[in-house]
């Protein structure tokens, strides 16, 4: 028969090993906690304290202080199934785990993050600055939610201003240069980008089967606003596609060399196209600006801002209309209308002649009206039969 002092209880354990010490272990949001305690019966007492604390939600607010650095890993881990891009989140974690080394959730304070704000918008452009803000106010509105903090710092710091009306496309003259600095062998890669205006995540993760090639259209089955949407494809897209070897090889559409994965895109950006640019001298210029391209050169062309807004898959018109300045034909048939009634002339449109009184009643609204003639019959000034109806006619036109 085992003694009493060895029966194990739930929770409870001794550490050393028969040192008589006890300890507790209970969880709070997920989160394990340790408590040294003395003698065992002491430990089982205080176990269950913690335990009914824990359910009342009346545990003490020092043990839900969690480090900032821990609560993030054990946020992503939890968001990592529904997270689109989990690596750039994964790297917005790494990089404000760094800058709160050691912190606790309930330590940061606005104050801290514009401080940091204030050196990092030296090397940081406004959006992406923005998009670590939007990470940290969302771990920080979970930690919320969870009782972990009492306010979210983040709602405090003013967020940057977006200058998202920036449009930069690839001339004529550059699509010949970055095509010969590039290789023939990568540059339906991007040929294909400027073709489809598909963006950087939707090309390098496309799959042949959302690829109809016979129908000439792809099937995007979630785009950036989280729907469907469908890509048309045209000659020299439909022709990179149907050149592409691996199509049984691998189920994706730009594959790795093992044909498991598909190409790594920020590996092939920063390895083959951005050296490429620079060889051909090409500035201001990036991977999304191909995207620009493709829209530009399409309203250049005559096509309607609501086809390109399809084709695009922005969500609102508006994101559209920056590439409204590119057509200019709509605006200069505007103005021609001033024109058409000298001829084309300049100058301004002579005074109307003074109206005779005769045809008074038929000018006063500015045009004339010409009824039309019944067939078979001869004209006739006169085919009113009263007598009444005729004089009072008569008494208005003179």
């Amino acid at each position: 028969m085992a003694r009493r002092r060895d029966v194990k209880q739930r929770g409870v354990f001794e550490r050393p090993k028969r040192s008589g010490v006890f300890w507790v272990r209970y969880y709070d949001h997920g989160r394990e906690f340790r408590e040294k305690v003395g003698t065992k019966s002491d430990a089982v007492d205080r176990y269950r304290q913690r335990k009914t604390e824990a359910r009342e939600g009346r545990l003490p607010v020092r043990n839900r202080d969690r480090l900032f650095a821990e609560f993030v890993r054990e946020y992503l881990e939890s968001e990592r199934p529904r997270m689109r891009s989990f690596v750039n989140y994964a790297r917005y974690g790494r990089v404000w785990s760094e800058r709160f080394a050691g912190r606790r959730l309930r330590s940061i304070l606005p104050m801290d993050i514009e401080r940091w704000l204030v050196k990092a918008a030296q090397s940081l452009a406004p959006a992406s600055l923005n998009r670590e803000l939007s990470f940290l106010r969302r771990v920080f509105n979970v930690a919320l939610a969870n009782d972990l903090v009492d306010r979210n710092p983040v709602k405090r710091v003013k967020f940057f201003c977006e200058n998202n009306a920036r449009v930069r496309f690839l001339s004529e003259e550059e699509e010949a240069a970055l095509r010969k600095e590039i290789g023939e062998e990568r540059w339906p890669l991007v040929a294909f980008a400027l073709h489809t205006g598909l963006r950087q995540g939707e090309q390098f993760n496309l799959r042949w089967q959302y690829a109809d090639l016979t129908n000439r259209v792809l099937t995007i089955p979630r785009s950036k606003h989280g729907g469907a949407r469908h890509v048309y494809l045209n000659d020299t897209a439909l022709a990179i596609l149907q050149g592409i070897q691996t199509r049984l090889k691998s189920p994706w559409v730009f594959a790795s060399q093992n044909g498991r994965t598909p190409l790594d895109a920020k590996n092939f950006v920063h390895r083959v196209f951005v050296p490429a640019l620079k060889r051909a001298r090409i500035e201001d210029f990036h991977w999304h600006d191909a995207r620009h391209t493709f829209a530009s050169r399409l309203v250049m062309r005559g096509a309607d801002l609501r086809t390109v807004q399809e084709l695009m898959g922005h969500k609102t018109l508006a994101m559209t209309l920056r590439y409204s300045h590119l057509s200019p034909a709509h605006r200069l048939a505007a103005v021609q209308l001033l024109d058409t009634e000298r001829g084309g002339q300049t100058g301004t449109k002579p005074a109307p002649e003074a109206p005779d009184k005769s045809d008074r009643g038929l000018r006063s609204t500015g045009q004339v009206l010409e009824m039309p003639k019944e067939k078979g019959s001869e004209p006739s000034r006169d085919r009113t039969v009263d007598p009444l109806v005729k004089s009072q006619m008569l008494y208005r036109l003179s």
